[in-house]
């Protein structure tokens, strides 16, 4: 699965097996939720169209992208939600109810006997992919050893794009009131699969649980007590992370507004909003969300379900690559490859699309194959450092004391984003053209990447606290 996984930090290493494992059941629910926006970018245009719609009325173009758009926004509500319970009930609590509102929208897809069912049922989806995003990294975050965090917190990507391409699959080929029962049935088996795992070491600790703090760390380092050496070392990282803990808890007092104002804060608040703002507007999001209109932009001959299952395909092989390379080669040089390479791509395909919009350039050898190429050339160097190495970076650059509620308030921020480019990205297509919204998108990946080099420290293979300290 990993292509380091043979070297001497690999995933696979009997130290490291439990975190792996706790690692891919949790992201179940990130596959899940992938499968969900699979699904409705193929199914949206069958439910607008009279003659292929499997329910009792037909989606108005305004009413689909309010559908979409109600997922942005229960995304972030989700953010909030989520990062209040985090802290409340427990990293462990919070995994279980991610799966309750995701269940309950597909129920609604069964049903659905008007468009404002799909309204509610993308609104919960949106909660449960919002929550995924507070959830997770924290979670693995802090039950990860330094050396492997980065490629495990990736595995979120990863299998929130392998859902999005099983999603473009079945839906192009299996009938509409079977994909709920598939839906429902996913998080189900997710739920039961967060039984034997432990809440984590960290938060334990932050609860004065050093007791069963000790027994969680023991649980997630395969730890077995057979030499002297061993138990010592063990005992030597649990005072340590306990130390840390301790460190960063001036007291017991909730987290306050001042928790967030303090120097520290306002840093890590400045990098994460800068980074969910590339994220998005790197451009990644607007092919993804708007394959078909942007190939009928390109004048490309190639069928809309082609398109989609070539893209879904080329996302999961750039954040696969991520996922391997992210500790390997670091957060930041990715980064930098990805912005790079993001803005050639985008500046290419305006470069094309003006020609073809703007002049009377003939472009008929090229026009059916250049628009792909560069569509899936994007995508794969965008899902390569862009898309996922943000959410790496959103846990280890915030201060623990707020981690979970500072990242929750970035999330919030790049639903919001997100929301204005799903809203946005077609009128502009329409008003503008092709080259104007490609030609933004690469001048905000050279601003991302002259951010990244100059204010963006690598945290490679360090410890949170460390982290911490040294950005």
């Amino acid at each position: 699965m990993f292509g380091l996984c043979k070297n001497s930090d690999g995933v696979f290493k009997f130290e490291y097996r439990r975190q792996l494992f706790a690692s891919l059941c949790i992201t179940i629910i990130a596959f899940c939720h992938g499968f969900g926006l699979g699904w409705f970018s193929v199914i949206l245009a069958k439910l607008q169209s009279p003659t292929e719609t499997a329910l009792d009325f037909v989606i108005t173009v305004n009413e689909g992208s309010w559908i979409g758009g109600f997922s942005s926004l229960g995304g972030g509500v989700g953010n909030i939600v989520y990062g209040i319970l985090v802290d409340l009930i427990g990293r462990k609590g919070s995994i279980y109810c991610l799966a309750v509102p995701y269940i309950i929208s597909w129920i609604l897809v069964y049903f659905a006997s008007s468009v404002d069912f799909l309204y509610v049922s993308r609104f919960l989806a949106g909660v449960t992919g919002g929550g995924t995003y507070v959830v997770i990294p924290i979670f693995i975050g802090e039950i990860a050893e330094p050396k492997i965090r980065g490629r495990l917190t990736s595995l979120f990507s990863l299998t929130l794009n392998s859902g999005i391409f099983v999603g473009y699959i079945i839906t192009a080929r299996v009938p509409y009131h079977f994909i709920p029962i598939f839906g429902i049935a996913i998080p189900v088996i997710y739920a039961l699969s967060q039984i034997v795992f432990p809440e984590t070491p960290m938060f334990l600790l932050q609860r004065g649980l050093d007791k069963r703090a000790k027994k969680s760390l023991k649980f997630y380092r395969n730890h077995i007590s057979t030499t002297k050496e061993s138990v010592a070392q063990f005992e030597i990282e649990f005072d340590k992370l306990k130390k840390d803990v301790t460190s960063h808890q001036k007291n017991t007092d909730s987290v306050t507004w001042r928790d967030f104002c303090n120097k520290p804060a306002v840093i890590a608040f400045s990098k994460g909003f800068v980074l969910m703002w590339l994220n998005v507007f790197c451009g990644a999001y607007g092919i993804l969300y708007y394959t078909s209109s942007v190939f009928v932009a390109a004048r490309t001959e190639l069928h809309p379900d082609t398109n989609t299952i070539i893209v879904g395909l080329v996302q999961v092989t750039g954040v696969y690559t991520a996922t391997i390379l992210v500790d390997r080669f670091g957060r930041k040089p990715l980064l930098i490859f990805s912005c790079a390479a993001t803005a050639i791509g985008m500046a290419v395909f305006g470069l094309y699309g003006f020609l073809l919009e703007e002049t009377t350039v003939d472009l008929s050898a090229v026009s059916a194959w250049l628009p792909l190429v560069t569509v899936c050339f994007i995508m794969f160097v965008s899902n390569s450092g862009l898309i996922p190495i943000p959410f790496v970076l959103l846990v280890e650059l915030m201060p623990p004391k707020i981690r979970a509620s500072a990242a929750a308030i970035c999330l919030v921020i790049f639903n919001i984003i997100g929301f204005l480019l799903m809203k946005m990205f077609p009128i502009s297509l329409a008003a503008f053209g092709l080259y104007i919204p490609m030609w933004f998108f690469a001048i905000t990946s050279v601003f991302g990447l002259a951010f990244i080099a100059l204010f963006i420290k690598e945290t490679k293979g360090m410890s949170l606290n460390k982290v911490n300290a040294e950005t």
